[in-house]
């Protein structure tokens, strides 16, 4: 089994390599991936050994094609399909950063709220919440980014789940019963603060 710290990883390498590509680097070594991604350059190794051999014996590694296989694996060759759940402040800044990557395509967006439904931003149409279970079927979506309070958490996977979604991104970290099939992960903010914190804390205990 592939540790899910290696997938996450692929996405930091991807990054690396597509900077590497635009300042002209056309091969390179494994050591300057991984000094850029701030990881072993054994490390980097390891990782793409999961998937097989891309590097040129001698030469390091073409970046152009290791960018294109890594984009395969992750999944992102062909364009993903998302909708975002939830038009405060968070969901509109998620349509506005997501439309300008390429391989992103929001589909849809909705909201409870009826003042917020029937508009576009960022010619992405706002829909009733209500709508989720025939628009997934119709249209068929493959992620949904969900920035709703916690204690909505639970009803709108529940309508995610009816539409068969196949993963769920939510930026609210609330226990939940998960459809099956569905795929689940969360980003909470206020943890990533208290990791950091940490971090710094324990920086500081060692000086």
């Amino acid at each position: 089994m592939i540790p899910e710290a290696t997938i996450r990883r692929l996405s930091i390498y991807l990054r690396c390599l597509r900077y590497s590509l635009a300042q002209g680097e056309y091969i390179v070594q494994s050591m300057d991936i991984a000094r850029k991604c701030r990881v072993s350059s054994s490390l980097m190794r390891k990782d793409l050994s999961y998937f097989g051999g891309f590097g040129i014996k001698g030469r390091g590694y073409d970046t152009k094609k290791l960018i294109e296989a890594i984009e395969r694996i992750i999944g992102i060759h062909i364009k993903i399909k998302l909708i975002i759940v939830g038009m405060g402040n968070l969901g509109r800044a998620l349509i506005r950063h997501l439309k300008e990557i390429s391989y992103f395509k929001i589909i849809g967006a909705f909201d409870r709220d009826e003042r917020k439904v029937g508009g576009k931003i960022e010619d992405v149409e706002v829909f009733h919440e209500s709508r989720l279970p025939s628009f997934l079927r119709e249209r068929k979506p493959e992620i949904a980014l969900l920035a709703i309070p916690p204690e909505s958490l639970q009803e709108v996977v529940n309508l995610l789940g009816e539409g068969e979604i196949k993963g769920i991104l939510s930026f609210a970290l609330s226990p939940v019963k998960i459809p099956v099939g569905v795929e689940i992960s969360f980003v909470e903010i206020a943890s990533e603060i208290e990791y950091l914190s940490y971090k710094i804390n324990k920086r500081g205990r060692e000086k």
